[in-house]
């Protein structure tokens, strides 16, 4: 991948779907990047969703389980994904970092024997990873990401990392603890900071696999 003009393109010179959100603030000075899940359906209603012109949050990228990548905003402007959040002395992360949201359904639960989403859909057991949150809270069980999912993620971050002073990858439930819950426990983030900024260019394991 590579990024001109603070779009993403292909090594082949394609550029990333791009599906322009209204939702865009003034001029962006990253220094993180913050991973999100969508809690939603897919990837496909996730979009439109983040780009509608009424109020709520934007992104600057959407990820699905089978890698894609559509781009909402361009990289050097604002995306609202952060909400109020901290992060050592820097509070409110929008004007200082790039969203990713990962199609991922988030927290699940056991109803009628089968593991169930918020919206009602059912996951097999191989799909789910029970184990508790780093910050508590009521939540045990967990949409699992797919491999080629987390090698885009880590493929990405890397190309931000060359292009932008990124400094470290952040889940929201990061920078805003008790309030946020994403990526969650089934997200690696700390392999991916590793792969991202330790490892060079080398290929990445597939850290998705549990």
């Amino acid at each position: 991948m590579r990024i001109v003009q603070h779009r993403l393109y292909s090594d082949a010179g394609e550029s990333a779907p791009f599906v322009k959100s209204p939702r865009v603030g003034k001029v962006l000075r990253p220094r993180f990047v913050v991973i999100h899940f969508t809690a939603g359906q897919s990837a496909k209603a996730a979009v439109p969703w983040l780009t509608r012109k009424s109020p709520g949050p934007s992104a600057h990228l959407v990820i699905g389980r089978d890698a894609s990548v559509t781009q909402l905003v361009p990289f050097d402007r604002i995306a609202f994904h952060a909400g109020p959040s901290q992060w050592g002395e820097i509070r409110g992360l929008d004007p200082r970092s790039f969203g990713i949201e990962l199609d991922n359904a988030g927290p699940i639960r056991k109803i009628g024997g089968k593991w169930t989403s918020t919206f009602k859909k059912a996951y097999p057991p191989q799909d789910v990873l029970e184990a508790p949150h780093k910050n508590g809270g009521p939540y045990r069980a967990w949409h699992k990401y797919t491999a080629t999912q987390i090698d885009a993620v880590v493929e990405v971050c890397r190309v931000l990392a060359d292009n932008y002073p990124i400094v470290a990858i952040l889940g929201h439930d990061d920078i805003s603890p008790g309030r946020k819950w994403d990526p969650g426990p089934a997200f690696p983030i700390e392999g991916v900071n590793s792969w991202v900024f330790c490892h060079g260019h080398t290929a990445a394991p597939q850290l998705g696999r549990q």
